[in-house]
């Protein structure tokens, strides 16, 4: 009797890129907003929309962060985007996006560094980090671009509004900045991050 092929488990990279496979359309993304926030959004896209790349990673990472979490969002004014996932009858926070139009695009998600750094995605800092790194810096698996990622907890000072609920109950995260001109590469690596946070809340398909 022949043996059945056992199935393939998923690498948690795989699991991340698969969640990210077929993110929403931007379009999408405004129909799921109330008509302030969708206002919000829109003059916010006009006000950066000067620089197409500074827009476009707005709206790519608004969406990515969408397709992780669909269950909620909140938008707070045109600085600030917060995602939320159902936690029984009330929501929890998992995500935030901010802009603050300074040449920077922030993103707040689950501390999943040491899952980036055994999946292969990230080297981890060392003594012997370049001059030309900051000390935050995260060097992308085989290339040479670097991602910006500072530690957040319960001891953090003064963490802000839109992202103070993601420290609490003991939970860790991670505030990643990009540069509105980021490269591809870069911004792959900070979606994949978020999407590693994600497999929390997602049950992780299996390949046949």
């Amino acid at each position: 009797m022949m043996s059945m092929p056992t199935a393939t488990k998923l690498s948690p990279l795989d699991v991340a890129r698969k969640a990210l496979a077929h993110p929403i359309s931007f379009e999408d993304f405004l129909a799921k907003l109330s008509a302030k926030d969708k206002t919000n959004v829109e003059r916010h896209v006009v006000a950066i929309g000067e620089n197409p790349q500074h827009a476009n990673l707005w709206k790519r990472l608004a969406c990515a962060l969408m397709t992780l979490s669909p269950h909620a969002i909140k938008v707070n004014g045109q600085q600030s985007v917060q995602f939320y996932i159902p936690d029984g009858k009330y929501r929890m926070q998992v995500y935030a996006l901010e802009d603050l139009r300074d040449g920077k695009v922030t993103i707040y998600t689950g501390n999943t560094l040491d899952e980036a750094i055994k999946a292969g995605l990230l080297h981890k800092k060392s003594a012997a980090t370049s001059a030309g790194t900051p000390e935050n810096g995260y060097k992308i698996h085989g290339t040479d671009d670097v991602l910006a990622i500072d530690a957040l907890d319960g001891a953090t000072p003064n963490p802000a509004a839109f992202y103070k609920d993601m420290l609490g109950w003991n939970r860790k995260a991670v505030r990643i900045t990009l540069p509105t001109n980021a490269t591809n590469v870069q911004i792959e690596a900070a979606e994949m991050i978020c999407a590693l946070s994600a497999k929390k809340w997602q049950s992780a398909p299996s390949a046949a």
